[in-house]
């Protein structure tokens, strides 16, 4: 339950940061949006670059999206993918 929570609010939040990409909000929000668009970038990236550098062959032919879904949801994403792997 709190997994999905954290999804919908990160997809809420992405959603909110790339409409200032096709509308731009005014001026001090505009650039305010473009700097938490560049972090929520840049540490996501990381986090999936990081992940992805673990994985071995088989992790990522068994689950091709894993790490756009880290890309996108983070934190969130990786502690379910973490709940998933200690099942197994």
């Amino acid at each position: 339950m709190f997994i999905l929570l954290g999804r919908i609010v990160y997809a809420i939040i992405w959603g909110f940061l790339l409409f200032n990409l096709v509308f731009p909000y005014p001026s001090p929000a505009r650039l305010v949006a473009n700097v938490a668009l560049a972090a929520l970038v840049v540490t996501h990236g990381l986090q999936a670059w990081l992940l992805n550098a673990s994985l071995t062959q088989q992790e990522k032919e068994k689950d091709r999206f894993i790490v756009w879904r880290i890309f996108f949801f983070g934190v969130f994403e990786a502690l379910s993918w973490k709940k998933t792997k200690n099942k197994q």
